[in-house]
């Protein structure tokens, strides 16, 4: 739990870093221009001192929607469990995992700080998809986080997952939600209310 919401913290951060170069003097192309975008939409977007918390949700959601490939990633954090749910509790999933996402990056967001971080390269990594490397600032720490973005390319960019000083947020989340439907009896439902559970309580925060 602790390193999920570890991972979950970077993350957010990351998505609000400002500060964006790239290796060379030339301007990032490809998956690489598309997360530096994205962050600089992030930070214009959802770190306003003036909008209210609830305004931040609806704005990341926007992002997780149009930059996110959330089905996909849905599909993966459920592993084998996804193949047994039927369509209706798949649909509700994503919508409620959705909104979970939108409100841990809110808290996350509500406190940045004008970190940064730059692109420092890419490579393939599946026959759609391609890594992108990031270095995070880290002053107190005085060595840079690093950080992988993992990019699909189906006819647009979107984000599949994130990783963290080697920690994959996916995959984190995967083993997590495996363990708690392993012990409940691969019920979807009791998953779908414990995050419901976890968004109100975000809420009252």
């Amino acid at each position: 739990m602790r390193t999920r919401y570890l991972v979950y913290g970077v993350t957010a951060l990351l998505l609000g870093s400002i500060a964006l170069p790239c290796l060379a003097d030339d301007a990032p192309t490809g998956q690489s221009a598309f997360v530096s975008e994205l962050a600089r939409k992030a930070i214009l977007s959802v770190t306003s001192d003036t909008i209210s918390s609830n305004d931040r949700q609806q704005r990341l959601s926007v992002f997780l929607d149009s930059d996110f490939d959330m089905p996909r990633i849905a599909r993966f954090v459920l592993g084998r469990y996804w193949k047994k749910a039927s369509e209706s509790e798949q649909q509700t999933f994503i919508v409620v995992y959705r909104d979970f996402m939108a409100r841990v990056y809110s808290q996350r967001f509500a406190r940045y700080n004008g970190e940064s971080f730059r692109v420092v390269g890419q490579h393939k990594d599946t026959e759609d998809a391609s890594i992108v490397l990031t270095e995070m600032n880290q002053p107190a720490a005085g060595s840079p986080l690093r950080v992988e973005w993992r990019v699909a390319d189906n006819g647009g960019y979107r984000i599949i997952d994130i990783s963290v000083a080697g920690i994959s947020m996916a995959l984190a989340q995967r083993e997590e939600f495996a363990s708690y439907l392993t012990q409940n009896g691969g019920n979807l439902s009791d998953l779908i209310s414990q995050l419901q559970v976890k968004i109100i309580a975000l809420d009252s925060r």
